[in-house]
């Protein structure tokens, strides 16, 4: 069976893009593996050129972590990610692990500076290819356009695949990640507002017909109650429920209760629980749904 140049061209990609991210993660795993353990302080925060042009936006910032290793030296040293939502403080103690022969290659053992994203992008790109490759070879029945180790044949072959199934395994397989990082991502920022957020209370001043963004990311028209809170310097902000009206009873001088980032104050959100869980719940159930659906496609059921 003759391998067209198209195929060895896509493997040569995709082992490309393998290593890649083999090579982003390396240095994290093997930290995580052969590094020795030390537990660091918190001692204060590096700031990152990357600023924003936005008015109001904070600098990306990164902590900067100090401790002792097992031959008694000290060692300073920063995170390998930034971000303008930090939830550390000066004074946390975090555990890290680090290289005997280079104390200051240092992994902090946190989820956040492990390089998921990147390696995360890169394998999610790999594995795009192979999914519009086992799509081609279905679509087109083309011996020509298997790979050099006949893989992709065994995958068809495993998984009973055709032009009708094989859709559904394409879209669920986009899907169910999609919903795995949203029901994550919504969470952990109505986590870190409430842990973190500073609490102040604002007044209903009217309604206004408009459009507003609900936490799902969905739009919403209705009359809107607009809210004024100010933040801890004084400055006035003014928000948006996302109920309208009808499905809220807060009038004109009404007082409630605001939650803001002290760093994103103009994100405030009035802080009752439809405000923060709707948006995780409709991703989590979202994302069981389409695993059982996979299940059901899988076992040849659908």
């Amino acid at each position: 069976m003759t391998t067209s140049w198209v195929s060895w061209l896509l493997s040569i990609v995709v082992v490309l893009l393998l290593l890649l991210a083999g090579y982003i993660m390396s240095n994290s795993v093997h930290l995580l593996i052969t590094g020795k353990r030390a537990e660091g302080i918190v001692v204060g925060m590096d700031s990152s050129s990357r600023f924003s042009r936005e008015p109001g936006k904070a600098a990306l910032v990164s902590p900067m972590v100090e401790f002792v290793t097992s031959d008694g030296e000290h060692i300073r040293v920063s995170g390998r990610s930034y971000t303008s939502k930090l939830s550390l403080r000066t004074g946390d103690a975090i555990k890290v692990a680090y290289s005997p022969s280079n104390p200051k290659n240092t992994q902090f053992l946190l989820g956040q500076e492990f390089p998921l994203v990147p390696a995360g992008f890169v394998l999610g790109f790999a594995f795009i290819i192979i999914l519009m490759w086992i799509s081609g070879i279905l679509v087109t029945g083309d011996s020509s356009m298997d790979d050099p180790l006949h893989l992709l044949p065994a995958v068809i072959s495993h998984f009973k695949l055709n032009p009708i199934r094989f859709p559904a395994l394409f879209i669920l397989s986009l899907a169910i990640p999609a919903c795995i990082v949203g029901a994550y991502w919504t969470s952990q920022t109505a986590i870190d507002l409430r842990t973190n957020g500073t609490r102040t209370v604002g007044q209903v001043t009217g309604s206004e017909w408009n459009s507003s963004r609900l936490s799902d990311g969905s739009l919403a028209n209705g009359l809107f109650p607009m809210i004024v809170f100010n933040d801890a310097s004084g400055i006035s902000h003014t928000i948006r429920r996302s109920l309208a009206k009808p499905l809220s009873r807060l009038k004109a001088g009404d007082k409630v209760e605001v939650i803001y980032l002290a760093n994103h104050p103009n994100q405030g959100v009035v802080n009752t629980w439809d405000e923060f869980w709707p948006a995780p719940l409709f991703f989590g159930l979202m994302g069981i749904a389409f695993l059982v659906l996979l299940s059901l496609v899988l076992k040849g059921m659908i």
